[in-house]
């Protein structure tokens, strides 16, 4: 990994995709800033989602100078403020629960994998 202190607007892309609808849904184009509002560093997202594992994140990941960026950002915080105004639009997954969703839909992946090459496996034995 790169920077694990630089700070991100985590949000999902389903939160994203509504306010994109609500946008073709006015009158007048205008432009709005899409955005949970909510900030968290790298560090953090990985922190929550190998504890959803039960895992220790520091056993797992390693920081490598080769992915930090040459012009980081160390941090990105939207303000929605005019979506959630003239759209009523507000984000409704949130980052802990971003994280249980993307984990476990992960952990559904590795098990079909699983599944798939125990299957192969038994085929060509």
């Amino acid at each position: 990994m790169g920077n694990l202190d630089a700070k991100r607007d985590w949000g999902f892309a389903g939160d994203y995709v509504e306010a994109m609808w609500l946008m073709l849904q006015q009158d007048k184009p205008d432009d709005f800033v899409i955005a949970t509002g909510e900030t968290h560093s790298v560090r953090a997202w990985i922190a929550e989602c190998f504890g959803l594992l039960d895992l220790d994140w520091k056993q797992y990941v390693e920081t490598d100078a080769r992915y930090l960026r040459p012009a980081e950002v160390d941090l990105l915080l939207g303000d929605a403020t005019k979506a959630r105004q003239a759209l009523k639009w507000e984000p409704k997954v949130k980052f802990k629960d971003l994280a249980k969703m993307m984990v476990e839909y992960d952990m559904k992946l590795a098990e079909r994998e699983k599944v798939l090459h125990e299957h192969d496996t038994k085929k060509k034995g």
